[in-house]
């Protein structure tokens, strides 16, 4: 299995030394009780930065060796199907709502096998806990292990909205700062790193639809018929989200392209003073220029009136060319 060169391949961080302790839920008697229960039709094992754990479910299951690695890998590895003879081997993404250049999505490894479902993780999600929550309260879900699958997907999905929105939200308030206040500073490092963090996302999209598509279509035998068209409803979540990622990327071009106009024009009223002052001055250099000259038979040289005809002569032509400035409309 391939760990190099995938659409967003990046080091997955481990933040927390705290290793939260398994969780196990075993279906009995047409409900999902929480633990390792004896005669469970299906169970579900749920792990978080527990490497032991995860090789002792390898040798209990037959788990491939380079799945596992995978698992374990500090590699983030895009979004994927990989199919064994006995189970699934399926690699999703989720955005952190804490989204950051350095760490920006979380990877989320599952063993799907017909009887048994294992999720692991780098560190404890909020949307297994809230997996957890619905099974403790006996709220119905989705039969069978594919369908904790779905519940687990189906909110790693939901939680990517509310990210997208945030940073909609986000340039959206650069937008009207650049409008209210025109040429101010505002940084475009802002702009474009929240283009960044949208572009990455949509980069996940696409191999995520692809899994969610081939879940869907019964392709595999441990995906059932009843469960397939909720895994339809995951692919057209993900298409909204694509589609709110895209606007969200046309929003960071317009706003940037906005805040550069607005400098350029900020920039042309500066040069636009600088040229008048220059070219109101323009009459004085000359005049003084020629009065400076090194000869000795200068008009009013040596005039006592000489002076004041010089600086009246720079203030006239200096104030004709302001009015006529002026009457242009360049001042």
């Amino acid at each position: 299995m391939h760990r190099l060169g995938t659409p967003n391949s990046g080091l997955r961080t481990r933040r927390s030394p705290i290793i939260r302790p398994m969780e196990v839920w075993s279906f009995v008697n047409g409900n999902w009780r929480e633990g390792d229960l004896a005669f469970a039709d299906q169970r579900w094992f749920d792990l978080a930065d527990d490497a032991a754990e995860l090789h002792s479910l390898a040798e209990r299951f037959g788990l491939h060796p380079l799945a596992v690695e995978d698992c374990l890998s500090p590699l983030m590895h895009a979004p994927k199907i990989d199919e064994f003879p006995d189970y699934l081997f399926i690699v999703f993404q989720a955005a952190l709502p804490n989204l950051s250049e350095d760490h920006a999505m979380e990877e989320v490894d599952v063993f799907l096998g017909h009887n048994f479902v294992i999720t692991y993780q780098d560190r404890a999600l909020a949307e297994m806990g809230q997996v957890r929550s619905v099974l403790r309260q006996g709220i119905t879900v989705r039969p069978g292990v594919d369908g904790i699958l779905y519940e687990v997907i189906d909110r790693l999905v939901d939680s990517t909205l509310p990210v997208v929105e945030r940073i909609g939200g986000e340039l959206d308030e650069i937008h009207q700062a650049v409008l209210d206040s025109p040429g101010g500073r505002i940084p475009s490092h802002d702009i474009v790193t929240l283009r960044s963090q949208a572009g990455r996302i949509r980069r996940v999209l696409t191999p995520e639809m692809t899994v969610a598509q081939r879940l869907s279509r019964g392709e595999f035998n441990v995906i059932s018929e009843a469960n397939r068209v909720y895994y339809r409803d995951i692919y057209d979540h993900l298409v909204r989200i694509d589609l709110a990622l895209e606007n969200v990327r046309e929003d960071a071009e317009v706003v940037l392209s906005t805040y550069l106009s607005s400098l350029n024009n900020r920039m042309s009223e500066v040069m636009k003073v600088i040229t008048v002052v220059a070219a109101l001055a323009l009459p004085a250099t000359v005049i003084t220029g020629v009065f400076g000259t090194n000869f000795d038979n200068v008009p009013g040289l040596h005039s006592n009136w000489g002076f004041a005809l010089m600086v009246g002569a720079i203030v006239g032509v200096g104030g004709t060319m302001a009015l006529y400035f002026h009457r242009r409309g360049w001042i």
